[in-house]
């Protein structure tokens, strides 16, 4: 945003959690039954529904300013199963489940029929996933296999697809916009019977012991659960600390049977473990913060030796992240070491196989001589994102710097 301040023009940044309504769709979720939980400490009946009813009208009102239909379909969920809890009576029961599997049927046809693109290239996503998931079914491709494969995949995928429509959707994907599907990869069927067994584990406990806290929370984990079908709400700090809360409330029962001296050790490690992780956060914190300070001075064109110096500073601390090997690969590119900038591209490219880093490596490769490795990696990232024009202007230019006038 910018305005007129003193006769001149002064930008500002407005800055965010949320990059997307997927962000939003997530902290609406997870604080909702926390805030339902409240209206029970309302005195009457009527005070409590006029509440309910503004809770309902203001959660629909920005969910569809922000256009978040998961988000709809999550938080339709939630009242539902709030509302049937609620009221016992059979006929009021039935009316009540009527209209949440109306409401969830809407917006599930919503979902599918009002952004068809959108639609096939979730399509695209779990079809490649279907793959990578078939080539190590039980254990998966590790805790990163994802992030560091899914674009390998995906352009062999789209290789051997018959559709004239997919590739034209392709794109750089981290995320396959399922949490499942995420973790069917990353481990495999051993972390979906994992995670299976766990649900299972604590919606029997729940009901052998049903009560108000414990419902609470049950209402967070279905809340998440809707959205990890169609969202990534586990990339928000915030899903992680309300799921925490709702295993809390639902196994109070147990903490609170636990002997002094069992409820002493369990203390004392959480407090070990949360000072040891909050020490390593502010410490990636720190290093982030010099890593961006390094970026602006870089964008600014101000002292590359000490930009150089700096990221080379960093890299023992950062080397396992793919984005800041990219940018160090970048930087030595633009510095003239065009053998340190390619090893750093390959290490970013093993830890997070994209189009990106693809173009990056050929460019750098092309810089160096190397034609072909800079012919490989413009094919293949090319072969990610058939709709992208830079590789084929890429190999276009390679070409003409060799003389292939015809594949030019």
């Amino acid at each position: 945003t910018g305005f007129i301040k003193n006769n001149s023009s002064v930008d500002y940044k407005v800055l965010a959690g949320f990059d997307n309504p997927a962000g939003i769709a997530s902290a609406i979720t997870v604080s909702l039954p926390f805030t339902l939980a409240f209206l029970e400490r309302l005195n009457t009946d009527t005070l409590r529904y006029l509440a309910l009813g503004g809770i309902i009208s203001v959660v629909i009102m920005l969910l569809v300013v922000v256009r978040s239909r998961v988000g709809l379909l999550a938080t339709g969920t939630i009242f539902g199963f709030y509302l049937i809890y609620k009221h016992k009576d059979t006929k009021v029961t039935g009316i009540i489940v009527t209209l949440l599997v109306t409401f969830i049927i809407t917006i599930v046809i919503y979902i599918s029929i009002s952004k068809k693109g959108s639609n096939s290239g979730r399509a695209l996503i779990l079809g490649v996933c279907w793959d990578m998931f078939k080539d190590n079914p039980l254990f998966g491709h590790g805790i990163h296999g994802f992030r560091s494969q899914y674009m390998l995949y995906q352009a062999n995928y789209l290789d051997n697809c018959a559709s004239n429509v997919l590739p034209m959707l392709a794109d750089n994907i981290t995320h396959p916009l399922n949490e499942y599907a995420l973790l069917a990869v990353n481990f495999g069927l051993m972390g979906i019977t994992v995670l299976f067994t766990c649900i299972a584990i604590t919606i029997k406990h729940f009901l052998v012991n049903p009560n108000n806290n414990a419902f609470i929370g049950i209402m967070v984990i279905t809340g998440v659960s809707v959205l990890s079908l169609f969202s990534y709400p586990f990339r928000y700090p915030l899903t992680l600390l309300g799921l925490l809360c709702a295993l809390l409330l639902v196994y109070k029962d147990v903490l609170l049977n636990l002997s002094r001296t069992t409820m002493i050790i369990i203390r004392s490690i959480t407090a070990t473990i949360s000072a040891v992780c909050l020490c390593l956060i502010i410490i990636w914190a720190h290093y982030q913060i010099q890593w961006k300070e390094l970026s602006v001075v870089s964008d600014n064109g101000n002292d590359t030796k000490a930009v150089l110096e700096g990221y080379n500073s960093l890299y023992p601390k950062l080397r396992n992240d793919p984005y800041f090997l990219y940018n160090y690969a970048y930087i030595l590119l633009e510095s003239g070491y065009c053998e340190k900038a390619g090893n750093m591209a390959t290490k970013s490219f093993d830890l997070m196989a994209n189009y990106d880093t693809a173009l990056l490596i050929a460019d750098i490769a092309k810089e160096w001589g190397d034609v072909e490795v800079a012919e490989e990696y413009y094919r293949l990232a090319s072969r990610m994102c058939p709709v992208r024009f830079m590789p084929l202007y890429g190999l276009f230019r390679l070409y003409n710097d060799n003389g292939r006038v015809e594949e030019m």
